[in-house]
């Protein structure tokens, strides 16, 4: 009953009402879309807040600390006169590709007078104030997703540069959607200058395991996005002070009245335009209310005569920037192509989708998407066929794809495996596979189904064994992972279906 009104909300909320005189695209050659749409990301506009009282409590806690590891002879001396550089604070868990997973909501206000009183390092106003409080850092928000990317822990928050850790806070709330006066779960890391980050808005108990005293390296990891404390959506707020005491703005510009220059290695554009992702799936995507996890509604497998929607997810879009589409089906003929322009002078975020009821008579096979925009080209490939000559997809490999498969003993000489679910929609069954630890090519299988349950318990033979799973859909089977260098695993020593693996695949 959930899925209705959150869909419901989201129709009359976000997705605009266009004309075909002033909708955003226009094809070029080949078929045209069913229909279009998408805007501004709702949520874009993710803000914070710490009050005074909890700024005092942890610039308090945080000499506490010093002076501890001063007294134990621990404590980093200042030895260098210079400021860090900082590489980015963020990055993408293992076994994800996305060309983007963020954008930046806030800088720190320049204007110290509130409310209403703007101005950021570039003398614009991508910043906040609220009474008796100006933006004191700033807040990057994942996007597309940024709920989603919090529960399955996709985004990493990594340290700018080298330090030591002076303070840890953890246990804290981690799923606001608002101000509350509640604590965040945060890291703060003390420079060689003796300048200190804070890194706040952590997922509950995602911190790294390192502690007080602590040294970690830049881009060492520190935790995950999360929305702890005052906040209103997943993101991080990321605070730097100098060897005074002194707020920074780590961002070099013309209106930045904190310092002189940036502190960057690579200082990003104000505007970092990119296409964060690109998806196939079988409806819009749906953005609930905060704070329920996004649903995609992404696949790369289709049946013969789908409706394919074609998703694009963007940070900082500005008017005049043009998106260029192209669709081709698996001989390489152009189906459409259409291309898109912002109807806006600005989205901090913003998704764009067109689908298209392609006919049952079309061809079967892989077919192509190619998204073109300022410089990037993002290829998605897409199968589309019916019965036996769907595509079958994978089982997770990362945590960050979903549950992993896992081996725990079981009664006697038999041992349990579980996992997650495939990433094709078709795929309703599974084959288990079975080899010799040293040789990776020689499993076979053992279950050739599992009557759909992503559980098995077998007996294994003797020595060290490894096992593999494949999703399979009745007809053909899917891919049973790929090795540490990205290579696909081989079929092995034997298998129970013809494999036929989605060319791409969450």
């Amino acid at each position: 009953m959930r899925f209705p009104l959150v869909l419901a909300l989201l129709t009359m909320a976000v997705i605009p009402v266009w004309s075909q005189d002033t909708a955003p695209y226009r094809v070029l050659q080949g078929a045209g879309p069913a229909g279009f749409g998408g805007g501004e990301l709702p949520a874009a506009e993710v803000a914070d807040h710490i009050t005074p009282e909890q700024r005092a409590r942890i610039k308090a806690q945080i000499e506490f600390n010093r002076e501890r590891l001063r007294r134990e002879g621990v404590l980093m001396r200042s030895s260098v006169a210079s400021t860090p550089t900082f590489g980015w604070p963020l990055k993408l868990a293992p076994g994800l590709d996305d060309p983007g997973y963020h954008g930046v909501s806030n800088f720190v206000d320049q204007d110290p007078a509130f409310p209403g009183a703007l101005l950021d390092y570039d003398c614009l106003d991508r910043t906040y104030d609220i009474d008796g409080y100006n933006h004191a850092g700033i807040d990057f928000f994942t996007w597309p997703w940024g709920w989603l990317k919090m529960d399955e822990e996709t985004v990493w928050v990594v340290a700018a540069a080298p330090g030591q850790i002076v303070y840890r806070e953890d246990g804290n709330f981690d799923r606001n959607c608002g101000f509350g006066a509640s604590d965040w779960n945060a890291v703060y890391v003390e420079h060689a200058d003796g300048s200190v980050t804070w890194y706040g808005h952590l997922k509950t108990d995602s911190l790294t395991e390192k502690q007080v005293g602590d040294f970690v390296e830049e881009g060492e990891y520190l935790g995950v996005v999360g929305s702890s404390g005052n906040s209103t959506g997943p993101h991080l707020h990321m605070e730097t002070y100098d060897s005074g005491g002194n707020l920074i703005e780590p961002y070099e510009g013309p209106c930045n009245g904190f310092n002189s220059t940036t502190w960057w290695k690579d200082q990003r554009p104000y505007y970092d335009t990119a296409l964060n992702r690109v998806t196939t799936g079988y409806a819009p995507p749906v953005i609930p209310v905060c704070p329920d996890p996004e649903l995609p509604h992404a696949s790369v497998t289709f049946a013969a005569g789908p409706e394919v929607y074609f998703t694009m997810y963007y940070r900082d879009q500005l008017q005049g920037q043009v998106s260029d589409f192209t669709l081709r089906r698996p001989d390489g003929s152009l189906y459409s192509n259409w291309n898109h322009s912002s109807p806006e002078p600005h989205y901090t975020g913003s998704y764009w989708y067109w689908w298209f009821d392609i006919p049952v008579g079309e061809q079967q096979g892989t077919w192509s998407f190619t998204a073109e925009f300022e410089g990037q080209t993002i290829v998605r490939e897409f199968s589309i066929g019916g019965g036996t000559a769907a595509l079958s997809g994978r089982v997770p490999q990362y945590r960050v794809h979903g549950t992993q498969l896992t081996v725990t003993r079981g009664e006697g000489s038999t041992v349990d495996l579980a996992w997650g679910a495939s990433c094709a929609e078709g795929d309703s069954d599974f084959v288990v596979y079975e080899g010799a630890v040293g040789d990776f090519t020689s499993h076979a299988p053992v279950l050739c189904s599992t009557a759909g349950a992503p559980v098995a318990t077998v007996t294994p033979a003797g020595g060290s064994r490894y096992f593999l799973i494949a999703p399979g859909n009745g007809a053909v089977e899917g891919s049973r992972g790929r090795d540490s260098s990205g290579v696909a695993r081989p079929a092995g020593a034997g298998s129970c279906f013809p494999e036929n693996a989605a060319p791409s695949c969450p």
